[in-house]
């Protein structure tokens, strides 16, 4: 019964950081920019950025992965 807990829990918590959009290729997002910075854009909604919808986790690519698909 652990074993399936433990299963049931890790899978749950794999498909909720992988849930997470990849960083489209873009000026901003080709370099590795700190957390910080990242919220700055997505916190204020800047022009067609879209606003960030969870709270500031402090680690960006914790989640969000570059895009591996660069003609999007």
């Amino acid at each position: 019964m652990m074993l399936i807990g433990v299963g049931v829990i890790g899978g749950l918590g794999y498909s909720f950081i992988s849930a997470a959009p990849d960083f489209r290729t873009s000026e901003y997002h080709k370099a590795s920019l700190p957390a910080e910075q990242c919220m700055q854009c997505h916190i204020q909604g800047v022009e067609k950025i879209p606003i960030m919808p969870h709270r500031p986790m402090g680690n960006c690519t914790m989640c969000h992965t570059p895009d591996p698909t660069p003609g999007k």
